[in-house]
């Protein structure tokens, strides 16, 4: 018997039925035969791992949901966040993004799925940078984009998103903005703003605080989904789950 057996065996002892643990005289009679009543039931083991799991779940439902009202304002409410859908939503979809992450690029698809799907939904995307010094560059670019052209971030967003290849350089994003028709002069000065700085370490900040540790991550009222969705299913669950704050 493995000492990680041993042990699940002695806690498990008090469990069974005291017929199993009342003759023998000592600990390893105690653990022999629980090891084995283990071996014969393995159905115990399983349901053990589910229990556990979704005793983890709800403590981690319970505590995401009193993040999300702690930083609420933060979260939902930034004016420097570039957003979409109507101002006065009853809910708001927050996204947390990496332009240089394979996944948010999977996920993007579902998430313009969903949005098309609920005209009234708010939502809003946060720029975190976490993967390169191309994904700073690219957070900084879409940001001032949404300074000096706030009705075309999305276009530049998207356009970022559906780009092919990891964004390295200023000349990538300079050829984007083009092919937009837009103006990278004022784009690379407003690049330079302390305002676009602030912003993306205050999303850092926030994101340390709700426990965002990678993209995309998702928040709907007091709902958190945290990776990629599977399908545009998986996100409109979480949406239709959630309770505004």
């Amino acid at each position: 018997m493995t000492i990680k057996t041993r042990l699940l065996a002695t806690a498990l002892a008090g469990l069974l039925p005291l017929s199993l643990t009342a003759a023998p005289a000592n600990q390893a009679e105690i653990e022999q035969i629980v090891h084995q009543y283990l071996v014969n039931h393995p159905e115990i083991l399983i349901e053990m791992s589910d229990a556990l799991r979704a005793k983890q779940q709800a403590a981690q439902e319970a505590e995401d949901t009193r993040l999300l009202k702690q930083y609420a304002k933060a979260l939902y409410h930034n004016p420097a966040d570039p957003s979409g859908g109507p101002a006065d939503a009853t809910l708001t979809l927050v996204e947390f993004i990496d332009y240089n992450c394979g996944y948010c690029k999977r996920a993007w698809p579902s998430l313009n799925a969903v949005i098309d799907e609920n005209p009234k939904l708010r939502h809003v995307y946060k720029e975190f940078p976490i993967l390169s010094e191309g994904s700073v560059l690219a957070a900084k670019a879409a940001l001032a984009v949404h300074k000096v052209a706030p009705k075309q971030y999305l276009a530049f967003h998207n356009a970022l998103m559906s780009y092919q290849g990891s964004i390295k350089s200023e000349d990538q994003l300079a050829e984007v903005a083009k092919s937009l028709k837009l103006d990278w002069s004022a784009i690379k000065t407003a690049m330079a703003d302390p305002a676009v700085e602030k912003t993306i370490q205050a999303n850092h900040q926030l994101a340390q605080q709700l426990g965002v540790t990678g993209t995309p991550a998702f928040f709907v009222g007091d709902q958190a989904l945290r990776g990629a969705p599977r399908s545009p299913d998986d996100l409109q669950a979480v949406i239709q789950n959630a309770k505004p704050l």
